[in-house]
């Protein structure tokens, strides 16, 4: 990355967790800013973290790089989901703060997914394992969130509020520091991001924005570079603000790995995938809540593996004793009628044929 400051004298320190938000129109290249922004924090010890890409399965890309080669890799995947490929596997819900630490190169891509809520729902989870147990850290985890709206959308998938999601989204973008956590967003539109998510960045990085404005609260910008010239950059360059005031217009070599328009990502890299039933996730009815599927087999699972009682699982689940029988009722009929628990055999959980008995 070359950068000839215009404006003070900028400088890009990727020793420390950092905020990038990357903004330009369609095709201007941003998703390939933010893996070269991973090249370098590879190439600088650090893990990389790659969710919320395009349902083309864009990130998957990595596995051609010569860094999937001198580095560990660990592709994400949803429950459900068969994957074989030369890679470690390993589903979504399961993954640890260790992992991480394991792992240069954590993939999830949306292909490895049932669907796009059981994606937005386990990475928030993830997310969540990294922000509250992350205590104490030796290397940055840079989490290349890419579409910016996923990472929102995604919190609004565990709390079923928008204004609390997007409160709660941007405090965790503000403190990820402190778990050693950098991360790289993009999205269209300048705007398409709160005010508050730009306040906080490190790094506000503006490519080609067309015919689209760049905001009034920018238009300072036009002391430095001409109106036509941040229309129409090409791809690989860029205008940069520091958090410090430094401008600067830059230039970045793209990944020659980047996945290329119609290109069919997953017979590229050697990724096959086999899609099970979906399994069903908790719906609210309003007055009850149902239970989800995985929730169903860890019932099951707190019942036979680790010996507790109706009422225990119930209160630790927060559900009554009455749901817990319930499940455990519809288990056994199932295995009764088909040799296996349905649910069980949708979340491949170990006890889809063991009756839950004493």
């Amino acid at each position: 990355m070359q950068i000839k400051w215009v404006r003070g004298y900028g400088t890009v320190n990727l020793a420390v967790p950092s905020l990038w938000f990357v903004q330009g129109g369609k095709n201007t290249g941003k998703s390939s800013f933010l893996e070269h922004l991973g090249e370098l924090n590879l190439a600088r010890g650090h893990a990389i973290f790659d969710v919320y890409s395009s349902r083309d399965g864009e990130s998957l890309a990595w596995l051609r790089s010569r860094w999937a080669e001198q580095k560990r890799v660990l592709l994400l995947k949803g429950p459900g989901v068969d994957v074989c490929c030369s890679w470690d596997v390993k589903d979504a819900d399961n993954v640890t703060v260790k992992d991480f630490d394991s792992y240069d190169l954590v993939i999830s891509s949306p292909p490895l997914y049932l669907s796009m809520d059981q994606e937005y729902t386990l990475l928030a989870m993830v997310f969540d394992k990294l922000y509250t147990r992350r205590l104490s850290w030796n290397r940055i985890i840079y989490a290349l969130l890419r579409e910016a709206s996923g990472f929102f959308y995604s919190r609004l998938r565990l709390l079923e509020d928008q204004a609390a999601a997007k409160t709660q989204g941007i405090f965790m973008l503000r403190e990820m520091r402190h778990c050693g956590l950098s991360c790289g967003l993009d999205a269209i539109r300048l705007l398409d991001l709160d005010a508050s998510v730009r306040a906080i960045s490190d790094y506000l990085v503006l490519k080609a924005h067309g015919p689209m404005t760049i905001g009034a609260e920018l238009r300072w910008l036009f002391r430095y570079f001409t109106p036509t010239s941040m229309m129409a950059m090409p791809q690989n360059r860029f205008v940069i603000i520091t958090r410090t005031g430094g401008v600067g217009y830059g230039s970045f070599q793209m990944p020659v790995w980047h996945k290329r328009l119609k290109e069919n990502i997953l017979n590229a890299v050697g990724v096959k995938i086999e899609y099970g039933d979906v399994p069903r996730q908790a719906e609210n009815r309003g007055t009850y809540v149902t239970v989800a599927d995985q929730e169903h087999a860890q019932i099951i699972d707190l019942y036979l593996n680790h010996g507790l009682g109706m009422g225990r699982i119930a209160k630790q689940l927060g559900r009554s004793s009455a749901t817990v029988k319930n499940q455990i009722d519809m288990h056994n009929s199932s295995i009764d009628k088909l040799g296996y628990c349905t649910a069980c055999r949708r979340v491949k959980a170990p006890h889809e044929a063991e009756k839950a008995q004493r």
